[in-house]
C-alpha cells in the first residue's frame, strides 16, 4: 500500500491547454525522464535537455534524444511507457547530480538526489513527489540518428566527436498533470 502523502498530487492538464515555454524547459530547465518498472524496482532516471513537444500522428507527443551509452536506455527499450517531469527550480542541482551520474554506478543517485519516487497513473516507471509537471508517454517509434544524415555536417564535430549519435524516442503523451504555471487555462 502507498503512503497517502507519497501521491503525486498534480491537477490533470488537457493536452489542448498545456502551455509551456518549451526552449526554456528543455534548454534551460531540464527534464526528468524515467523508464523502467517502479513497482518492481528496476528502473532508471536521467536528467535531458534536448527534445520536443508537438503533434506527431494525429496526437499529442513529445521527442527525446538519449544517448547509446545510457543506462536509461536499456529501460526505455524494454519498457514502452515513461515519464518526463519538470521540477520548480530549486531542484536544479538535484537534476544536475542525476544527470552527472550514472545509474550503473550510483544506483542510489535518486535518493541522493533528494527526489521521492511515486507511481504514475498510466506509465510503468515513477512520477515524482516533487515534480511541478508530469507527463506520461507511450513511445510510439524510436531511431537512430545517422551522422550521414546531418545537412550542417559541423553539429557532428560539436556534438558528437566520439559519434555516439542519440537514438530518438517519439512517444504519445498520455497523461499530463501538473501546476497552473503549465495550463493555459
Amino acid at each position: 500500500m502507498i503512503d497517502d502523502e507519497k501521491i503525486l498530487r498534480l491537477p490533470e492538464i488537457d493536452p489542448a491547454e498545456f502551455s509551456c515555454g518549451a526552449f526554456r524547459v528543455w534548454g534551460d530547465d531540464w527534464l526528468l525522464l524515467a523508464a523502467g518498472d517502479f513497482e518492481h524496482g528496476n528502473y532508471n532516471a536521467m536528467t535531458v535537455g534536448w527534445g520536443s513537444f508537438g503533434t506527431l500522428w494525429a496526437v499529442p507527443a513529445v521527442m527525446v534524444m538519449v544517448r547509446p551509452q545510457r543506462y536509461t536506455l536499456e529501460f526505455l527499450k524494454e519498457y514502452p511507457r515513461f515519464t518526463l517531469s519538470a521540477f520548480p527550480a530549486e531542484f536544479r542541482p538535484a537534476l544536475g547530480l542525476i544527470g552527472k551520474h550514472s545509474g550503473r554506478e550510483m544506483p542510489d543517485k535518486i535518493e541522493r538526489a533528494g527526489l521521492t519516487p511515486v507511481p504514475a497513473r498510466f506509465a510503468t516507471a515513477p512520477a515524482f513527489l516533487q515534480s511541478e509537471l508530469l507527463l506520461e508517454c507511450r513511445t510510439l517509434y524510436r531511431d537512430e540518428l545517422s551522422g550521414r544524415n546531418f545537412l550542417d555536417k559541423s553539429i557532428i564535430g560539436k556534438m558528437y566527436p566520439e559519434r555516439d549519435y542519440h537514438i530518438c524516442f517519439y512517444a504519445e503523451v498520455e497523461r499530463i498533470a501538473g501546476t497552473e504555471k503549465y495550463s493555459a487555462r
